[in-house]
């Protein structure tokens, strides 16, 4: 199970710190609920990449296990989308220089990738808007919509958006 953190520093700052970093402690089990004191562990860490605009990163991701339910859970950044080694800033900024018809950096294979995913969940994006009770008319535009949704994902703030909106539908930001 995947458990979106957020750790309230930079993707820079989390890569320095390591193993380091101030890994959240849980009362309970965030799958069966038992009482976490004595049945969630550290079970380790894996290593994953962080691409920034500029940097490439190789960052832990911290794992517990319950021994109740033997279930494990991998705390991620808010910083990052599950599965994907782009940062979520790098990717949003790069959909907008696209909408925007602006030249973007990285391939032109990995946009067209980022902006079909995108463009596949601009329903599932606009349903978590209307969940929250916001009014909001569909258009035919896809890339108006597209705009629309890039703009009140920022206006949510990126992590804010990425944590709320984790399992809306049984999914999740940008998947397949």
């Amino acid at each position: 199970m995947i458990i979106l953190h957020d750790f309230g520093i930079s993707l820079e700052e989390y890569a320095k710190r390591g193993k380091m970093n101030n890994f959240p402690i849980f009362d309970k089990c965030p799958n069966c609920h038992c009482i976490a004191s004595g049945n969630l562990h550290r079970h380790g860490y894996y290593w994953r990449y962080a691409i920034t605009d500029d940097v490439v990163f190789e960052i832990p991701i911290c794992r517990l296990i319950c021994l109740s339910c033997k279930k494990t859970f991998s705390i991620i950044p808010d910083l990052l989308i599950p599965y994907f080694q782009h940062s979520l800033d790098l990717i949003l900024k790069r959909m907008e220089q696209f909408l925007q018809n602006k030249k973007t950096k990285g391939s032109r294979q990995l946009l067209a990738f980022h902006w079909l995913r995108y463009r596949k969940n601009i329903s599932w994006i606009h349903s978590f808007f209307v969940y929250l009770g916001e009014i909001i008319g569909v258009s035919s535009d896809i890339k108006k919509e597209a705009k629309k949704y890039l703009k009140m994902i920022r206006n949510f703030g990126e992590s804010s958006f990425l944590r709320s909106s984790w399992g809306h539908l049984s999914s999740y930001f940008m998947s397949n």
